[in-house]
């Protein structure tokens, strides 16, 4: 055997809590909480090892990327996309909730809130918190909801004007002087889809280990936790 191999009383314990506490994790997760809750320090690759071999993780085949990345933008502020995730985040422990995010798209940084439901109401309150946290940026970016993009004819004065018809958040950009890009495709805003892949693994969990089944608590942990956790490790400068 490797001199380098995992002690055996080490690999059974590892396992032993895996199956306790979390079965349905991905061995990168698994591997951060068997060290920030236990205190035992594997490698994300032994423990994806070990839970082959003991029929707690399937191997996944590696998907063959087939489209091409749109770059980012260069500075902060110059583009934030925005959307949001309907998902049973309490998994059946508490309230059905949505969580309305905005990413900006130079850096990776997410500003995001669990609402009630997914409106007008709550989608200008983030953008208002938004701003008074970061700033105005030059353009949003999101997909053709009703609350960003409505399809009413336009009114005489809007005729007049020469302008679209505008939703009650289009008329809060236009005043604001920030631009709305509307994306044709979940595709074309592959960074905020990935990140709502993400939280439906991870914050999921997280919320489970928590203990969390309510809107306020949940708001209160993921503000800390985007700070400590999600800004800190995947934003970039």
């Amino acid at each position: 055997p490797s001199r380098r191999r995992l002690p055996e009383a080490v690999r059974q314990q590892a396992l032993a809590l895996v199956a306790e506490h979390y079965a349905d994790f991905g061995p990168t997760l698994a591997a951060e909480k068997l060290l920030e809750r236990h205190h035992l320090g594997l490698s994300r690759e032994s423990l994806r090892r070990l839970m082959i071999g003991a029929g707690l993780w399937q191997p996944r085949a590696r998907q063959v990327k087939h489209r091409r990345w749109r770059q980012r933008r260069a500075c902060v502020g110059e583009l934030v996309q925005v959307d949001t995730s309907i998902h049973d985040w309490f998994e059946g422990r508490g309230p059905q909730v949505v969580l309305i995010s905005l990413i900006d798209d130079a850096t990776g940084r997410v500003f995001r809130r669990f609402y009630p439901t997914d409106s007008t109401v709550t989608n200008m309150t983030h953008l208002r918190d938004y701003l008074a946290r970061y700033g105005r940026p030059l353009a949003l970016y999101g997909d053709g909801a009703s609350h960003f993009l409505t399809t009413r004819q336009p009114t005489v004065d809007e005729q007049l004007a020469a302008q679209p018809p505008l939703t009650q958040i289009g008329r809060a950009l236009r005043e604001l002087d920030i631009a709305w890009i509307p994306a044709h495709s979940p595709q074309a805003k592959g960074r905020i889809e990935r990140s709502f892949q993400t939280a439906q693994d991870r914050l999921v969990k997280e919320l489970r280990l928590a203990g969390i089944s309510d809107l306020a608590t949940a708001n209160g942990f993921l503000e800390e936790y985007d700070q400590r956790v999600t800004n800190q490790r995947f934003a970039i400068a």
